[in-house]
């Protein structure tokens, strides 16, 4: 049985030679929303007291109000930016998958395959709705919500593969398809977050002195300076995306080889 380690060594030689390509592909799917990795969750915190004082006056100051017409104008782009890939994020997936599954397949892929699947818009949309719907739900009971996280995974390769399957079918065959996989898959995932922490350190760090300096300065102008520095500073993110991405593919068609292999044996002792 193919382990963690078997399947990122899958995908370096996928991506032998392709690193470039699969940068700028994973770019363009990240930022239309079309992603096929989970993204990790948040660092536990303590409840502290927040000094109503100290926030009133923060408010009151010159400098949130100068910071102010910034922070609207990010929030404005942040909600279109988000209702954009709401609407084509499952679309765009589906071509992310197809772009990965011809990688760790040996054919040539190429930009083209990202948007490939527009012709499916609806699939994409219905895909990532109900996806997000089931999860939801399930995540009202807290652990079964990150066991169907894993669950519904490979649906979005199932449905990349299958035109003319339905959304809901593609999510049903990929909860079959998980079956005594979804701890493999965790431990996959698991196995990247050493490199995930060190790609995000920069950014962190950027963020903290910036941010720092604008308020000790009274400088908000300042914080402009995060646009230009936030892919550079993240730039060791997007390198680690085709390699997460390609290694999840080679994990998608490892254990449909070994789904069909049990399937043979199992016919032939019958």
């Amino acid at each position: 049985m193919l382990r963690a380690k078997d399947f990122r060594r899958m995908a370096r030689y996928a991506l032998r030679g392709k690193w470039p390509l699969a940068v700028l592909v994973g770019f363009l799917a990240s930022l239309l929303g079309g992603r096929t990795v989970a993204g990790g969750g948040g660092m536990p915190s303590r409840e502290r007291e927040v000094d109503g004082g100290a926030v009133r006056e923060f408010l009151e100051s010159d400098f949130w109000e100068a910071a102010l017409p910034f922070v609207v104008v990010g929030l404005i782009v942040l909600i279109l930016w988000a209702l954009a890939t709401l609407v084509i994020g499952g679309t765009v997936s589906l071509g992310y998958a197809r772009f990965n599954l011809k990688l760790v397949d040996g054919e040539d892929a190429g930009i083209a395959d990202l948007f490939s699947q527009f012709h499916r818009f609806a699939d994409g949309l219905v895909m990532k709705l109900l996806t997000g719907v089931y999860l939801f739900l399930w995540s009202l009971l807290i652990i079964p919500g990150i066991v169907k996280t894993y669950s519904y995974a490979m649906a979005v390769y199932i449905l990349s593969e299958n035109p003319g399957m339905r959304p809901n079918d593609a999510i049903t065959a990929s909860r079959r398809l998980m079956d005594g996989n979804k701890w493999r898959l965790f431990c996959l995932e698991l196995s990247f977050i050493g490199w995930q922490i060190l790609c995000f350190v920069p950014l962190f760090l950027g963020i903290g002195l910036l941010g720092g300096l604008a308020i000790l300065w009274e400088m908000p102008l300042l914080l402009l300076i995060l646009i230009p520095l936030a892919l550079p500073l993240s730039v060791g993110a997007y390198i680690l995306v085709p390699y997460m991405e390609a290694a999840r593919a080679s994990f998608y068609r490892g254990i449909c080889r070994e789904a069909a292999v049990y399937t043979e044996e199992a016919g032939q002792e019958e």
